[in-house]
C-alpha cells in the first residue's frame, strides 16, 4: 500500500458529515485546552516560588510528582479519547494488522495530555533543578519526569480499552483509586513520598532510568496484543451478550405510571452510560467529606445550601441534562405506541422526586461531622430540588435535538452535547444559590429556608397541573425532537 494510514485518516476527517456539527463543543474544549495550559504555566511558577526556600528542593518536588500522576491517570481514563480507526475495510485486503495496530497506538502519543505536564514542569527545571544537579544527573532525572508520562498514557489506553469491554474493570478500577486515595489521606502509608522516591533513585542512580523505556515497551506491547486478539472479521462481528433481566414488575402495581417508571429503570440499568450515570451519582453523596471536612459550626450556612442543593439533587442534574434524551433511539417507535406524553413525564418526575428524597436520607450522616442544622437546610434544598428544579429540567428538555449513544461510557463523554447540555447546571445550581442570597439579606436565613422550601412544596402539589402543562408543550414539539434524534 503506497499509501499511510496517516492520509485515509485525514481524508476520513475531511470528509465527515459531521465536520461543521458541534462547534459549540470543540470551542468550549479548545477554550479549555487553553485554559489548563494557563493554569499548568502559573502553578509551575507557583511551586518554583513555594520551594525556592526548601533544603532539599529536588527531594520535595519529587514528593510531589505522584499528586499529579495519579491525577493524571485518573483524568485520562475518565477523559481521554481512545485512539481510533476504520480499520474493518483494511482486515480483507492484505495489510498486516501488526502495521494497522502500531498505526493506532503511534497516533495516540499526540496527545494534549502529553503536553500539559510540560507547563509545570519547565519553570522548576530552569529556574532550579538546573543550578541543583549536574548535566547527567539533570538529564535522567528530566528524562525520568517525561517517560512517566507515556507511562501513565499506554497504561490508561489500557485501562479504558478494558473499562469499555468490562464493568468489571470499570468499577475495580475506580474502586483501586479509591483505596490508595483512603491509604494516602487516613496516614496509613505516605503515598507521595513513597512514590518520589523512584525519582530520587534516579537522581542517586541516574542508569536507573532506564525502568521506564522498559514499561513504556510492556505497555505499548501489552496494548498492541489486545489489538490483535481483536482484528478479526468474526470478532467485529460478534453479537453483543444479552443484557441482564431486572424484574421491577412490582412498580407495575402502582398503575399505568408505574409501568412507565418500570421501564425508566430498566432503561437505566440495562445500558451502560445511564447505568453509569446514576452509579456516579451515588458516588457523589461523599463529595459532602470534602465540603464539611473542614466546616466550623459557626461557619457561613451557604456552604449547606450549596452541599444540600448539591447532594440531594445531584441525580436530577446528572439524569435531567440528557432528559429525554435517554430515550432517543427509540423515541419515534414509543411515539407511536400506546405511551402518553403525561406518562413519560410523570415517570421521570417520580423518578426524580425519589431519587431526591433517598439522597437526602443519606446526607443526613453529615449532622454528626457538621451540625444537627444540616436535617432543615437539606430538607428546604430537597423540596426546591423537587418542586422547582425539576420543571427547570423540563424545560430545557424541550430544547432537546441530539441522540444519546446508550452504550458509551457516562464520564467526560461529549457524544449528545448541546449548549442545553452545558448551560442546565446554572439555573438548577446556582439559581437557588443567588435566590438564598437575596432572600437572606432581605428576610435572614431562616426565612430564606422557609421561602425555599416552600416554593418546592408548592411545585410538588400543582405537579398534575404542571405535567398537563408540560404535556401539551412536549406534545407540540416532539415531531422537531425526532427530526432531531434521527438526524444525530
Amino acid at each position: 500500500m503506497k499509501r499511510n494510514f496517516f492520509y485515509f485518516a485525514w481524508r476520513e476527517f475531511v470528509r465527515s458529515a459531521t465536520l461543521n456539527k458541534n462547534v459549540a463543543t470543540r470551542g468550549v474544549l479548545i477554550f479549555l485546552a487553553l485554559y489548563f495550559s494557563l493554569v499548568g504555566i502559573f502553578l509551575g511558577f507557583q511551586l518554583t516560588e513555594t520551594l525556592a526556600d526548601v533544603p532539599n528542593k529536588i527531594a520535595s518536588f519529587n514528593s510531589m510528582v505522584f499528586l499529579y500522576a495519579g491525577m493524571d491517570l485518573i483524568i485520562r481514563v475518565m477523559v481521554q479519547n481512545l485512539p481510533t480507526f476504520g480499520f474493518q475495510p483494511f482486515l480483507i485486503i492484505p495489510v498486516k494488522r501488526k502495521r494497522i495496530a502500531h498505526y493506532m497506538l503511534n497516533k495516540s502519543v499526540l496527545h494534549f495530555f502529553n503536553v500539559l505536564p510540560l507547563f509545570l514542569l519547565l519553570p522548576f527545571t530552569f529556574r532550579i533543578a538546573l543550578n541543583e544537579l549536574g548535566t547527567t544527573v539533570l538529564a535522567a532525572w528530566l528524562a525520568s519526569l517525561v517517560l512517566m508520562i507515556f507511562v501513565n498514557h499506554f497504561l490508561a489506553i489500557y485501562i479504558k480499552w478494558r473499562t469499555n469491554e468490562s464493568n468489571i474493570w470499570f468499577y475495580g478500577f475506580l474502586s483501586l483509586a479509591a483505596g490508595i486515595f483512603a491509604i494516602n489521606y487516613f496516614g496509613i502509608l505516605n503515598v507521595n513520598e513513597t512514590y518520589g522516591k523512584i525519582f530520587d533513585f534516579v537522581v542517586a542512580h541516574p542508569i536507573a532510568v532506564l525502568i521506564f523505556p522498559v514499561l513504556i515497551a510492556f505497555l505499548y506491547l501489552l496494548n498492541q496484543q489486545y489489538l490483535w486478539n481483536r482484528f478479526y472479521i468474526d470478532e467485529l462481528s460478534q453479537k453483543k451478550k444479552e443484557g441482564k433481566i431486572y424484574n421491577f414488575s412490582w412498580l407495575n402495581q402502582v398503575g399505568e405510571y408505574g409501568k412507565m417508571l418500570s421501564l425508566e429503570v430498566k432503561m437505566i440499568m440495562r445500558n451502560n452510560r445511564p447505568r453509569q450515570t446514576a452509579f456516579m451519582s451515588v458516588l457523589f453523596i461523599f463529595y459532602g467529606l470534602l465540603l464539611y471536612r473542614d466546616y466550623k459550626p459557626d461557619g457561613p450556612e451557604v456552604i449547606m445550601v450549596l452541599g444540600g442543593i448539591f447532594m440531594t439533587g445531584i441525580f436530577s442534574m446528572m439524569y435531567g441534562q440528557f432528559f429525554p434524551a435517554w430515550h432517543s433511539r427509540y423515541f419515534p417507535l414509543l411515539m407511536t405506541q400506546n405511551v402518553k406524553m403525561k406518562q413519560v413525564l410523570q415517570s421521570a418526575f417520580f423518578l426524580m422526586a425519589i431519587t431526591n428524597v433517598i439522597f437526602y436520607l443519606l446526607s443526613l450522616g453529615y449532622m454528626f461531622i457538621t451540625a444537627p442544622k444540616v436535617w432543615y437546610i437539606h430538607l428546604a434544598m430537597m423540596l426546591y430540588n423537587v418542586g422547582v428544579n425539576t420543571w427547570v429540567i423540563f424545560a430545557l428538555g424541550l430544547n432537546s435535538r441530539k441522540s444519546i449513544d446508550l452504550d458509551q461510557k457516562a464520564t467526560f463523554n461529549y457524544q449528545g452535547m448541546s449548549v442545553t447540555n452545558w448551560l442546565i447546571t446554572f439555573p438548577i445550581l446556582f439559581g437557588p444559590m443567588i435566590a438564598y442570597g437575596l432572600l437572606s439579606l432581605a428576610f435572614g436565613k431562616i426565612a430564606a429556608y422557609t421561602i425555599l422550601g416552600l416554593s418546592g412544596l408548592i411545585g410538588i402539589i400543582l405537579h398534575p397541573r404542571l405535567i398537563d402543562y408540560f404535556t401539551g408543550q412536549y406534545l407540540n414539539r416532539k415531531h422537531k425532537m425526532i427530526a432531531g434524534y434521527k438526524a444525530t
